[in-house]
């Protein structure tokens, strides 16, 4: 095995793993906090993506990068407190059958506004091409971008919880939940 070989192996890894701790972190997080499996969790990845799609074909990949998120998240916050507080109570098999017909619902629906099949979607022009060659393999901007957002959001996520009140007390959630209910 050669240098160049192992060396865009070991990105290509790093990389992939990045994307998956992108994905399980949200995953992590609201298991740990609110106790729910969320099943549906992979679906607001899928609308997301969709979501941005639509928005860059409007405004442009940059701006769908911030409004698509947010657009996600608005309808996960509107999700847990309409449909998730309610069940809530009654265990988490009521919760488990909720989250998993919505990502049947949220399947169904982007096949209905989106289609079956893929759709054309172009990186930007400052996205494309290699950022580097390495004894003639190269390895893409794109993946190095992903890369760099997962960092951030790795950063961001242990800054906001170890720096920030917030995090404290999701933290104290985690270890004592008893004490922080009876704190209310």
């Amino acid at each position: 095995m050669n240098l160049e070989f192992f060396v865009i192996s070991l990105l290509n890894g790093v990389s992939y793993g990045l994307l998956l701790f992108m994905l399980s972190s949200g995953l992590t997080l609201i298991f740990s906090m609110m106790g729910v499996l969320n099943f549906a969790h992979t679906s607001f990845y899928m609308l997301g993506a969709y979501f941005a799609y639509t928005i860059s074909n409007v405004v442009g990949f940059w701006p769908a990068l911030v409004l698509a998120p947010l657009a996600v998240g608005a309808l996960g916050a509107i999700f847990e407190r309409y449909s998730l507080r309610r069940v809530h109570k009654f265990g988490h098999v009521p919760e488990l059958l909720v989250t998993f017909g919505l990502s049947y619902l949220i399947l169904e629906l982007v096949q209905l506004v989106w289609g079956r099949s893929t759709v054309p979607y172009a990186l930007p022009t400052q996205l494309q091409g290699p950022l580097f060659t390495l004894y003639g393999t190269q390895f893409p901007k794109s993946r190095s971008f992903v890369m760099l957002v997962a960092l951030l959001m790795l950063v961001s996520v242990w800054l906001l919880l170890t720096r920030t009140r917030i995090g404290l007390v999701i933290q104290a959630a985690l270890k004592h939940p008893e004490m922080v209910e009876a704190l209310g």
